[in-house]
């Protein structure tokens, strides 16, 4: 996941990793901040629920 607003320099985009790890994927929130907090509703359940399908096969 990677925030638009993240003004940490040196910061690497998560979307090249994501690409390279198995069952990876990459979220990007225009509007987050570094650590996402200002953004937590937008990702925090659905990032859940991915994690709950990807560790577990669950179907949803």
């Amino acid at each position: 996941m990677d925030g638009g607003r993240d003004v940490i320099p040196g910061v690497a985009n998560g979307e090249p990793l994501a690409r390279l790890a198995p069952h990876g994927t990459h979220l990007s929130v225009p509007h987050g901040d570094h650590l996402l907090g200002n953004a937590r509703g937008d990702w925090l359940f659905p990032l859940a629920d991915h994690l709950a399908h990807v560790l577990t096969g669950a179907a949803g």
